[in-house]
């Protein structure tokens, strides 16, 4: 992941209370199930961007309209979700500095 940046949101009680039980069934942090969420979000942006380009009977895409939309698509979160089956991990403390 790249530079990260310190925010504060305010989000509905019953996300947030969803947000931090995936956190602590999947062994991440808050940040990371955020970051994770909006990473995603921007994937199915891009793909609704594909399907309306598609229902518009557009020219063809250049090759490098092509590789953009593969290195898109194929953009994955930093963390992915644990596998069934697999343990989850012990949480981790932070300090503060």
């Amino acid at each position: 992941m790249g530079a990260t940046a310190k925010v504060s949101v305010a989000i509905g009680r019953a996300e947030l209370a969803w947000a931090k039980t995936l956190a602590r069934r999947e062994g991440k942090s808050l940040s990371a199930v955020v970051t994770e969420s909006l990473a995603e979000r921007r994937r199915l942006s891009a793909l609704a961007e594909v399907v309306a380009w598609m229902a518009e009977g557009q020219p063809p895409l250049t090759a490098a309209e092509v590789n953009d939309a593969r290195r898109e698509i194929s953009a994955k979160p930093t963390r992915t979700a644990r596998t069934a089956g697999s343990k989850p991990r012990a949480p981790t403390t932070r300090r503060r500095r």
